[in-house]
């Protein structure tokens, strides 16, 4: 399993026929987490789209999306829940090969799913595992709105309190870390 992830925000422009260059960082982690791919071939993303996303989609590089079906499958079959992940995390995604230059064509209905036309620009968000594709403006909004839950806190309030918080849970629940514990 891979050990990059996708970081930081770049934005881009959505030309007429709906292309659009994914970052170089970006690519990178996509064919590093891609077993078919290899030099002088397309590495794989999968966009998920589903009712669950407001105004953005979410990608995965290949592996995390056979991770993430792998996951579901094994959910028992017949649970509503089961049955809402599949439909957005399997029915509602689309599968992608990187064009040789690096883009992608995102089609009318994620276009329309984002809020974005020809001509306009994406803001490419990296959040880890995966990462997101928003109208700038959109994107915006949702920082603003999570800023406003830290409105409660103390003016002293350091952010690296909510690192010791994970890593506490983490440290408590094992099974579930992906953080390295002290032994």
């Amino acid at each position: 399993m891979s050990e990059k992830r996708f970081t930081g925000e770049e934005e881009f422009k959505v030309d007429s026929k709906g292309r659009v260059s994914i970052p170089a960082k970006f690519r990178a982690v996509l064919e590093s987490q891609d077993s078919e791919y290899a030099p002088g071939k397309t590495a794989r993303m999968y966009a998920v789209f589903g009712g669950h996303l407001d105004n953005h989609v979410e990608c995965y590089s290949a592996e995390t999306m056979s991770e993430t079906v792998e996951m579901i499958l094994r959910l028992p079959q017949s649970k509503p829940r089961t049955k809402l992940m599949r439909r957005w995390y399997i029915s509602q995604s689309t599968e992608f090969a990187i064009d040789d230059t690096g883009r992608i064509v995102l089609p009318a209905k994620l276009r329309e799913k984002i809020g974005v036309g020809a001509g306009e620009t994406v803001l490419f968000a990296g959040v880890g595992k995966t990462f997101q594709i928003w109208r700038p403006e959109a994107y915006d909004a949702m920082v603003e709105e999570q800023e406003a839950l830290l409105d409660d806190e103390d003016e002293d309030f350091d952010p690296e309190a909510l690192l010791d918080d994970l890593r506490a849970e983490a440290q408590a629940r094992p099974h579930l870390s992906v953080v390295p514990t002290e032994e």
